[in-house]
């Protein structure tokens, strides 16, 4: 669709949306359903990166109603520690075509870039590099991490990094990885053929079939400064059991990973508002942001469209109003409990790791699936971190107090 084309002379469109990942089509579709007139900017690049999720929380995404967007069966996953854990939650991996077309339903979408928006009492101007201008009353940021047009409350430094290398195989490998796994946390063999980095924070494997083969990936869980991907594929390599080279020619294809942990939340004293991974929407519990984001779209436009109602038509919507159902109070304090947890995961060699993630699943399924999850209530959450204080050995324990022990009893406390 040409810029022509979406541009009315005259009018405001309700929203512009900027990014046209899957948090801001989500977001725009959303907007669509609430009879928003809506237009949503981006470059229309593929969606190439893996996105697993679990199912439960798929099937809660409301504007997927209806729609199939998995590739393939659900998957019984399995975690390893010093032991095998089976985690009796299915898994699945999105279809990003499926996924695509069911987001974009309906949305009027233009492939360009915005070089700036600039913000006025009664309109925000949206000035695109063809210097095509779109006029709106709301402007949305989903250009993901750390946010094109969008400040952060803490500006754009991370406590933390998650980072990976992935090969995909035509076949499943041999041993366990050949199942799907989510995490396996188990110390990789030590032979003198062995490349030996410089020390690198706590890995896992992840594998699991994707569309066009088997994916396996060394991820690192958490580390300042981030660890580069290529770094990782000796102890990918290793993990495997194979040659590097061998495992480079077998690949089909490799793919790397940089996922921002425990990014600050946007300002609410803006005028743009931020939405997904821009948001600060990566949950510092898994790195996932896209399923927690089409889960909040509906609320979100929900909001838009009452702050539009609430304002004459000639005047741009109250965008603290937006940045609240972005970030409701309750999920800022989840939020707060969360990154405590990233922060202590951080501070955790191998083998302290592997102890605290054996009992973490050997908690009810229930329980943990609560804890990793965006929106769940503080107190929830909060009731779940102490009995996995209590569930834990004495070494875990004194490392989860170490730091800071008020903090943690002041976070932890039922609210």
């Amino acid at each position: 669709m040409t810029a022509s084309s979406l541009i009315n002379a005259g009018r405001f469109h309700d929203v512009v949306v900027i990014g046209d990942g899957p948090a801001g089509s989500a977001l725009a579709r959303a907007c669509v359903m609430q009879g928003l007139d809506v237009v949503l900017i981006g470059d229309d690049a593929d969606w190439s990166a893996t996105y697993g999720a679990w199912l439960d929380d798929v099937d809660r995404v409301s504007i997927l109603s209806g729609l199939d967007v998995t590739a393939g069966a659900p998957l019984d996953v399995s975690a390893w520690t010093d032991r095998r854990h089976e985690l009796k939650r299915p898994y699945t991996i999105l279809d990003n075509a499926a996924l695509r077309s069911a987001l974009r339903r309906g949305v009027p979408t233009l492939t360009s870039n915005v070089r700036s928006v600039v913000s006025q009492n009664d309109r925000h101007r949206v000035i695109l590099d063809t210097d095509d201008e779109f006029t709106a009353r709301l402007v949305i940021d989903a250009t993901g991490w750390p946010a094109a047009f969008a400040s952060r409350t803490h500006g754009n430094g991370l406590p933390f990094w998650q980072t990976a290398v992935g090969v995909v195989f035509a076949e499943p490998p041999a041993g366990a990885l050949g199942q799907p796994t989510l995490m396996d946390f188990r110390e990789l063999p030590r032979t003198p053929a062995t490349p030996q980095p410089k020390p690198i924070p706590a890995t896992f494997a992840y594998s699991l079939p994707v569309a066009d083969g088997w994916l396996v990936e060394e991820t690192v869980l958490a580390a300042l400064p981030a660890v580069e991907p290529v770094a990782l594929l000796p102890l990918l390599a290793a993990r495997l059991n194979i040659e590097l080279d061998d495992m480079l020619d077998r690949a089909l294809r490799t793919e790397c990973v940089r996922i921002p942990m425990g990014a600050s939340r946007p300002q609410r004293d803006q005028a743009v508002v931020a939405f997904g991974a821009a948001a600060g929407y990566v949950n510092p519990t898994s790195g996932y942001s896209v399923v927690h984001s089409m889960l909040m779209a509906p609320t979100v436009a929900v909001a838009i469209a009452k702050s539009l109602g609430a304002r004459p038509e000639n005047r741009v919507a109250d965008s603290a109003t937006v940045w609240n159902a972005v970030w409701p109070i309750a999920q800022r304090r989840t939020r707060l409990l969360h990154d405590y947890g990233l922060e202590m995961l951080g501070e955790l060699d191998g083998a302290a790791v592997r102890e605290f993630f054996a009992t973490f699943f050997d908690l009810p399924v229930q329980t943990w699936s609560t804890y990793m999850s965006a929106d769940s209530s503080p107190t929830d959450v909060s009731r779940v971190m102490m009995q996995l204080f209590r569930a834990a050995r004495w070494s875990t324990r004194r490392r989860l107090l170490r730091s800071n022990p008020a903090a943690f009893i002041r976070l932890v406390r039922p609210s």
